[in-house]
């Protein structure tokens, strides 16, 4: 097997979610005239040889890729949506890039700097952030204590140690299919390869890569679009 500074660099993008907290499946939203899922599209094609989009049952019609992108239709999971797509993904890929939608300003840059981290030899990258607000834990379920919410748990979480991470991830290929092979669910990927003793690197996000779930943090990206896709993106 090819290791991955040699081989094929693929992605996929995951636009298979119902858009629970949106409202609807934000990833045909308009962002800067094109759908939100298409910005990721794009970036991607800037440092991968191949894309395979993951798009929700019943909407293989809604939206024309770009020629050469692949469509692969999305599971009752985030884990199963994953799977779709590196059931499409060519076998001799050996860098596997897995983004979202739900992050459309991320620019070429950031793909690049995850690829790199792969093809240099960690076995998965993530980009991630320093924390600049206190993070605390709380209480889940029912409130306790005299107040309408959750109560303050523990204590702060130490900024020196905690990112918050963003997509897109890269992989060694043969990493996250093992991971996938053993029909686990996770949140998140990095966490399934890291579980398997995987060396995960973070490389630095990007302020500006925003996480869409909702009607105000979309109008929020709008207002970002023109900077990013300007300065920051060949897009």
């Amino acid at each position: 097997m090819n290791p991955p500074g040699t081989g094929p660099a693929w992605a996929i993008v995951l636009a298979a979610g119902g858009g629970t907290r949106f409202g609807g499946p934000k990833q045909f939203e308009d962002l800067a005239g094109l759908p939100l899922l298409e910005h990721p599209v794009r970036a991607a094609a800037a440092v991968c040889d191949g894309i395979v989009v993951v798009v929700p049952p019943g909407h293989l019609k809604t939206w024309t890729p770009p020629a050469g992108v692949r469509l692969a239709v999305g599971g009752a999971s985030r884990a199963d949506s994953v799977r779709a797509g590196l059931a499409a993904v060519p076998p001799e890929a050996t860098v596997i890039v897995v983004t979202d939608a739900a992050h459309p300003l991320a620019t070429p840059a950031l793909y690049r700097r995850v690829v790199d981290a792969v093809r240099a030899g960690a076995g998965a990258a993530v980009p991630g952030l320093p924390l600049t607000e206190v993070v605390k834990e709380i209480t889940v379920g029912q409130p306790t204590g005299t107040g309408p919410g959750p109560v303050v748990a523990g204590a702060s979480l130490p900024r020196e140690t905690h990112r918050m991470i963003q997509t897109p991830h890269a992989f060694a290929a043969a990493e996250l299919r093992a991971a996938h092979a053993c029909a686990e669910q996770a949140v998140e990927d990095s966490a399934m390869v890291a579980a398997r003793g995987v060396r995960v690197v973070v490389v630095d996000g990007e302020p500006t890569n925003i996480h869409v779930t909702t009607p105000a943090e979309l109008a929020m990206a709008r207002q970002l679009a023109g900077a990013v896709l300007t300065d920051g993106g060949v897009r």
